[in-house]
């Protein structure tokens, strides 16, 4: 059954059960469409993290890489599909780089560069979020306050010892950089 199907299966049961009336369908509609493929991509996320017995890191990069990406945008794809596959890749990348330590001189230069980038290019439009004057200096102000925070943690995790909690912040603070690079390309 694709995800159309089951979203009008449950809208007529809805329908059927007086939850839902003809005005309400459509905002019915999307936000079931929204609810069930958020279900289905973090399912998939933790499925993959499982599989790599990588669930603590992800979460932990999931820290910065979520709030960073709400705010800073950055790449889509065009199609269901192609977001749930980008998004696994995505996901996979992260477990795969977590996996890897780097040297404390590295993680530093990261976090200048990420700074960098955030502070020249952020927020990055799409298709579905164009953003007025106002949101995006409000945008731009988030995305550096949620980066503020993320380097300050990284930069105390690495004085208390705990350089791999601070990696997996900083990659999650990399992918977001990497998509925001992205989404400005594809623009």
């Amino acid at each position: 059954m694709t995800l159309d199907r089951l979203i009008e299966n449950i809208l007529f049961r809805m329908k059927l059960a007086r939850f839902v009336n003809e005005d309400e369908e459509e905002v019915y509609r999307f936000g079931l469409e929204c609810l069930l493929l958020k279900i289905i991509h973090y399912s998939s996320y933790l499925f993959i993290s499982f599989a790599l017995h990588m669930t603590i890191p992800i979460l932990v990069s999931a820290l910065t890489l979520m709030p960073l990406r709400s705010k800073a945008g950055g790449y889509h794809a065009k199609t269901r599909m192609g977001c749930y596959l980008f998004s696994c890749i995505i996901v996979l990348s992260i477990c795969l780089l977590n996996k890897v330590s780097f040297p404390i001189w590295l993680i530093i230069l990261a976090i200048l560069i990420a700074n960098v980038v955030v502070c020249c290019f952020a927020p990055v439009e799409n298709h579905n979020r164009i953003l007025e004057q106002s949101e995006k200096k409000e945008f731009k102000r988030q995305s550096l306050l949620i980066l503020a925070a993320a380097d300050i943690s990284i930069i105390t995790t690495v004085i208390i010892d705990c350089s791999n909690v601070s990696q997996w912040l900083l990659n999650g603070i990399f992918v977001a950089v990497v998509l925001l690079l992205l989404g400005k390309r594809q623009n």
